[in-house]
């Protein structure tokens, strides 16, 4: 971004781009925090297509959170069965009690006590508080780097720890502080469903011109994969004997 004005730009076109063409999912109906935070548990590792099925029976027997850590965990498990990673719907029911005996049965409004919660780390902290209560918190995950990277044409394996934190600096600096919750679920959006791991959409996507990736024409080769390690063959030799006590030797080969 050259100046305030180019920023400014930026986050009402994506803003615009985003409340006109982002995909109706159920979740996105409501700013009660109970179902944000289910929402972003089960999305975890899995397709929205799987999700929104579990998602709708899920809450239809837990509506809220009492209805949860009142609820025995085999049942819970029951609930979430076929969709796999079980650990976090233990957490999830591990939090739900948390909450009803830490905060009284209301979603806590800090990013520490939410992180505190079992099974949630900054990005999902970050998605619950900016979405319900507006809290100016920006998400960093697969999508929002993978965006970001490109953006600002960004080497190297963004897993790396420097590269990772330029990365959140980046997203605080872009985050619209008016609308946070919208913006993250923008940036998101955006990296789901036209800045993709391959064959990325660039003559659709509504920020294109402040791309450094699209200008230098890299986009699509970034973020950079972590470079494997060379496989390193090694020829060990030895040679066992026992004696006549039974002990056995293990000889190193000769030189």
């Amino acid at each position: 971004m050259q100046n305030g004005r180019d920023l400014a730009t930026f986050r009402k076109q994506l803003l615009g781009w985003f409340r006109q063409f982002q995909r109706e999912l159920p979740w996105r109906q409501t700013r009660d925090p109970y179902r944000i935070w289910l929402s972003e548990i089960m999305l975890q590792q899995t397709r929205v297509a799987a999700v929104i099925p579990y998602y709708e029976r899920f809450l239809e027997r837990f509506p809220d959170v009492q209805a949860l850590a009142n609820a025995p965990e085999e049942e819970v498990l029951r609930l979430w069965s076929g969709l796999g990673y079980y650990r976090r719907a233990r957490n999830l029911h591990k939090a739900a009690q948390q909450i009803m005996a830490k905060h009284g049965g209301q979603f806590p409004m800090t990013a520490g006590d939410v992180l505190a919660l079992p099974g949630i780390g900054n990005y999902t902290a970050a998605a619950i508080l900016s979405i319900a209560f507006g809290n100016k918190l920006a998400v960093l995950d697969g999508n929002v780097a993978r965006v970001l990277a490109r953006l600002a044409a960004i080497r190297g394996d963004v897993r790396d720890s420097q590269r990772w934190q330029t990365l959140q600096d980046n997203a605080n600096f872009f985050l619209d502080p008016d609308s946070p919750g919208d913006w993250n679920q923008a940036m998101m959006e955006l990296g789901a469903t036209l800045c993709t791991p391959k064959s990325p959409q660039c003559l659709l996507c509504p920020v294109a011109q402040f791309c450094e990736g699209r200008k230098l024409g890299i986009a699509e080769s970034l973020p950079e994969k972590r470079k494997k390690r060379a496989n390193v063959e090694v020829t060990l030799a030895a040679g066992v004997f026992a004696d006549e006590n039974g002990w056995t030797l293990l000889l190193p080969p000769p030189e």
